[in-house]
C-alpha cells in the first residue's frame, strides 16, 4: 500500500521497486530521499491508514496535525462529507489541508446522494459544480481557501499505456 511504502521510505534511505514495461517485463528503479531530508524531518511525519470518513472518531487516537494531504481521495469515498466534517477535529488552527481531486464521481465508489456536485440542480436544471460545493463546505467548517490550481497527473500503466488526469488542487487553512 502507499502508506506501507511511505513508512518504509521513512525508515530507510532508499527502496527498490519494479516499474512495468510490458506484460511480465519490468525494470528495477530506486527511490531515495532528497538531500537535506534529516532524521529530525522524518520524525515529524506520520502516516496513518484508516477510514477517512471516520476522522472525528480517530481524533483521540491520532491527535491533531498541522497538515493533511488528500490526493485523489475525495471522489472515491463512500461519504465525502463525513470526511470533511471530521477535518476540523484533526487539523490544528493555522494547519493546512491540501486536496487534489478530479471530481470524477462514480456510483461504484460514492452513492449519487453523497456526491458533492457534478449534477444539475433538480429545480433549476443549472449545473452544480463540485468546486463550488467544496468551497462552501470547507468555509462552513472554518477553513479559508489559500490556493487553487489545476494539477495534471499521469498514471503509467506500462511503457505504452498511460492515464492523463487533470485534478483540481486546493489548499485550505484552518482559521
Amino acid at each position: 500500500s502507499f502508506i506501507e511504502t511511505a513508512k518504509q521510505m521513512q525508515s530507510e534511505a532508499r527502496i527498490k521497486f519494479n516499474v512495468p514495461i510490458e506484460a511480465d517485463i519490468f525494470t528495477e528503479v530506486i527511490a531515495k530521499h532528497d538531500n537535506g531530508v534529516t532524521p529530525e524531518v522524518l520524525e515529524k511525519v506520520r502516516f496513518f491508514t484508516g477510514d477517512a470518513c471516520r476522522l472525528k472518531q480517530y481524533a483521540a487516537e491520532i491527535g491533531t496535525v498541522d497538515g493533511v494531504v488528500m490526493a485523489n481521495l475525495l471522489c472515491r469515498l463512500p461519504d465525502p462529507l463525513a470526511c470533511l466534517d471530521g477535518m476540523s477535529s484533526v487539523v490544528n488552527k493555522g494547519g493546512v489541508v491540501v486536496m487534489v481531486t478530479p471530481f470524477s464521481w462514480l456510483e461504484e465508489f460514492t452513492p449519487r446522494s453523497k456526491w458533492l456536485g457534478g449534477y444539475p440542480d433538480p429545480v433549476s436544471g443549472e449545473p452544480i459544480y463540485s468546486k463550488g460545493v467544496l468551497r462552501d463546505t470547507m468555509e462552513a467548517r472554518g477553513f479559508e481557501q489559500i490556493h487553487e490550481e489545476e494539477m495534471p497527473l499521469l498514471i503509467r500503466e506500462h511503457q505504452r499505456k498511460y492515464q492523463y488526469i487533470v485534478s483540481e488542487a486546493t489548499g485550505w487553512r484552518k482559521l
